[in-house]
């Protein structure tokens, strides 16, 4: 690059700040011509460049200029350290970040965002002055979205290392939270979902939570008598639930008898009804990740969990289905649910029950439900899980694979995919096989193609197929012939179409 290009570059950035009549047309050059240099030209010609006359541009009530700027600046910026940035223009960005339009708050949070990633800058940003962060803070409370959701995201990932974490709990970061709390409920919860994230983070992050206050004010918000806000909390301290340290925390401050309580407490209390769903769902998620501490601490929970299975509310009962399903995606959810002695008997005969005589979305989640219950991943799979899922299986009806080959054959498509999953289940397991193998019909429902005119259902079809045609004992199940016909149509693929040669006969007409 000759000394001309760089002497145009620093003309144009100088005239950009003068010439109110071609700025636009100056600023879109200087896009254009920096945009065509590769790396190493653009970081030798940044660094010659005086941004603040570019900043300057941000002072403009036309949005045209305004977004410009912010995508000239975002380009230029782009070649430079974050340390440099804000080492030489942390005023000007500290002031951008107050400009109403969301276009450059949000260009300022994605250059912060790019800083904090980098270890020494953040060292330099803690000795520095808050008033940055301070306006990240405000930020929160912005009416557009994505403004506010690009504030929620910088903090969470400020919290997320120990520097960040202690700039992001100073008494006035913890005060302008708290400010910002006072607007109104939706705002409140962007702090909550802040200080909820960075607590899961880690165990630094939940004790200065606590000690803020922040934490147990959300905590507090389960007293509400609003059971939407009630519901936005257990929504926050699921993910909180879902890690150690969280999990831990919860029950040593005594939350999780107080929810376990609420479910209990349902007949008492008319307004914890509509809680239920939001209970059954957050100690479902916990059963998920500690089904044994969950079984053996909240056997009340668990139990009103299979309750619901004949409470005539079709929404509990959809969320109740899913829930156990979801405990038995695990083999040690599994056998939490078997050690409950005949209740999943029962209520395998209850799900297949539903599968033939709810509405069709809530056969479809029955359906999903058994999949779930079913499942074992080839990994999982020893003398014990196969017996368990066996037995299961067996406990839904006097001859389950045929209530299975009903739900494939109807006209609807969501239900045949639901059941063809279930058939995708049973195909990774050597009972399940047998059982295919058994069932007249099936072998011959999988291999042909013609019966299916829904790519989804031919798409899942496949995969049955594919998924016996890769298993390690098909062989044993199906014979070698079977599984030829198998891994022919796995490579001929879902799609495939027999070409037909028609044959001319001289005087046919």
């Amino acid at each position: 690059m000759t000394g001309d290009n760089f002497e145009w570059f620093r003309t144009t950035v100088i005239n950009i700040s003068s010439d109110d009549l071609n700025r636009i047309r100056l600023l879109s050059e200087l896009k254009l011509a920096f945009g065509a240099l590769n790396n190493v030209q653009r970081n030798s010609v940044v660094h010659i460049l005086q941004l603040d006359h570019i900043f300057d541009c941000l002072n403009s009530s036309e949005t045209e200029q305004v977004e410009l700027t912010c995508e000239v600046l975002s380009l230029l910026l782009s070649a430079l350290e974050p340390s440099l940035i804000f080492g030489q223009y942390e005023e000007a960005m500290c002031r951008a970040l107050g400009h109403p339009a969301p276009c450059v708050k949000q260009f300022v949070i994605n250059e912060i965002q790019r800083a904090v990633s980098h270890g020494d800058l953040m060292q330099l940003l803690s000795q520095q002055e808050e008033a940055i962060l301070l306006s990240v803070v405000a930020c929160i409370y912005h009416d557009d979205m994505s403004v506010a959701t690009s504030a929620v995201s910088l903090l969470v990932r400020l919290g997320s290392s120990s520097v960040g974490l202690g700039m992001l709990y100073t008494t006035p970061m913890v005060q302008a939270l708290k400010e910002a709390m006072m607007q109104q409920d939706i705002i409140r919860f962007r702090v909550y979902e802040v200080v909820t994230d960075v607590a899961v983070h880690s165990d630094a992050g939940l004790q200065a939570g606590h000690v803020s206050g922040l934490l147990p004010a959300l905590i507090a918000e389960l007293h509400s008598s609003d059971i939407l806000l009630q519901m936005n909390v257990l929504s926050l301290l699921t993910k909180l639930a879902l890690c150690e340290h969280g999990f831990q925390y919860l029950q040593q401050h005594g939350i999780l008898n107080a929810l376990a309580n609420k479910v209990t407490a349902v007949s008492e209390d008319p307004l914890a009804s509509l809680m239920l769903p939001g209970l059954i769902k957050f100690f479902g998620n916990m059963a998920q990740s500690w089904p044994k501490e969950v079984f053996a601490e909240y056997p009340r929970v668990v139990m009103a969990l299979f309750e619901t299975f004949d409470n005539p509310d079709l929404v509990l009962l959809g969320v109740a289905m899913e829930t156990v399903g979801y405990i038995g995606t695990t083999v040690e959810g599994k056998y939490m649910l078997e050690s409950l002695g005949d209740t999943m008997s029962h209520t395998m005969k209850k799900l297949a029950h539903k599968i033939t005589n709810l509405p069709t979305v809530l056969r479809v989640r029955a359906l999903n439900t058994v999949a779930n219950l079913l499942e074992l991943k080839v990994s999982d799979q020893d003398t014990q899980s196969l017996t368990l899922t066996r037995s299961w299986f067996e406990q839904l009806a006097p001859n389950p694979m045929e209530l299975v080959m009903s739900v494939c054959r109807q006209p609807f498509t969501e239900l045949r995919l639901a059941g063809l999953q279930v058939l995708q289940v049973l195909a990774e397991q050597p009972w399940g096989q047998e059982s295919i193998n058994d069932t007249p019909g099936l072998i011959e429902f999988l291999l042909d193609r013609a019966i299916e005119t829904n790519k989804l259902c031919k798409d899942a079809k496949f995969e049955v197929v594919k998924i016996i045609a890769e298993s390690p004992t098909a062989a044993t199940s199906f014979g070698n012939v079977t599984l030829l016909r198998f891994r022919e149509f796995m490579h001929e693929g879902p799609f495939y179409v027999q070409a037909q040669t028609e044959v001319a006969i001289e005087g046919a007409s």
